[in-house]
């Protein structure tokens, strides 16, 4: 008897009549637990690829659509997308479809010019660690109790976040404390630096609550901005983005020292970057698979313990 004859994977883009398919492909892995509710509606899968929200690439064998994967466009970095909404049937794993759609679709967000691709790692999976290292991304931040976890009905999923520039993405040349030297050098040499200059310009405050989590951007943060968001409630668990420029070193040591732990840095728009503080998260061991997100646990570990 002659051996099964392997699998073909063909990639595509997503067409408007595969909507169900890919929400049935969601509920098939996840059950009812994934954290974005917008896969469940096959009409919002359609609404978000029409308005070029998403640009979503699908994996079919023998004509069945057995995988997914995003370009996310977030309105406030126009020249990034989040490579997201990653799934691959049960059946289908082991084809490698996840590594062939995240490399389909960051060659595509280098076609059309973008200054580079995030990814949000679930910590307890180390697949997707592993996805994200083999797809050359680099890991730049972790967010602890991000969101309710996708695999079981209790607890919380902690975050890495990765980064994979496809155009000069230099952090700034700041002086950061010796405690991020760490975390901070690695991505020096994957961006590079460059001289620090003035953010771009942008709203001074932007505050959102998503779920449990507060979050907080300061473009222009002032001390009074800098005290009120010292002054939370400290048991909320709240992320705070700082545009980086000659004044984040000095504004970041101040709300460390209202408790506030060192989270990394995430691009932010006008080729610029954002410092990541968190607070509020609860005390945890993670499998963690790089020398940069270990690094930023044990900062958030020692913050707690301050």
């Amino acid at each position: 008897m002659s051996p099964a004859k392997p699998a073909s994977v063909s990639i595509r883009d997503f067409a408007a009549d595969d909507a169900a398919s890919v929400s049935a492909l969601f509920r098939a892995v996840y059950g009812d637990r994934y954290v974005y509710p917008d896969v469940y509606l096959p009409s919002m899968i359609h609404h978000n690829n029409e308005q070029q929200l998403w640009q979503s690439s699908v994996a079919c064998v023998d004509g069945a659509i057995v995988g997914h994967a995003v370009l996310w466009r977030h309105p406030d970095t126009p020249d990034c997308a989040e490579l997201a909404l990653n799934v691959v049937h049960p059946s289908a794993r082991g084809l490698g479809i996840a590594t062939i759609l995240g490399r389909h679709l960051c060659q595509l967000a280098g076609k059309q010019g973008l200054r580079c691709v995030t990814i949000k790692q679930v910590s307890s999976h180390g697949q997707s660690q592993r996805l994200a290292q083999t797809l050359g991304f680099h890991t730049v931040g972790l967010l602890l109790d991000y969101v309710a976890s996708p695999f079981a009905s209790t607890g919380r999923e902690s975050i890495v976040l990765g980064c994979l520039p496809l155009q000069a993405s230099p952090l700034p040349s700041l002086p950061w404390p010796p405690a991020c030297r760490d975390w901070i050098a690695p991505m020096e040499r994957h961006f590079g630096t460059r001289a620090a200059v003035p953010a771009a310009p942008g709203p001074a405050i932007v505050v959102a609550s998503h779920e449990q989590r507060i979050e907080v951007s300061l473009n222009q943060p002032s001390k009074e901005q800098l005290s009120e968001v010292a002054h939370m409630p400290s048991g909320r668990l709240t992320y705070v983005k700082l545009a980086l420029d000659g004044r984040a070193p000095a504004a970041m040591e101040e709300l460390h020292r209202a408790g506030f732990a060192y989270a990394g840095v995430v691009p932010r728009f006008g080729r610029g970057w954002y410092g990541l503080m968190q607070r509020g998260y609860a005390e945890q061991e993670l499998e963690l698979h790089c020398p940069v997100s270990r690094a930023l646990h044990q900062g958030s570990l020692k913050a707690e313990l301050a």
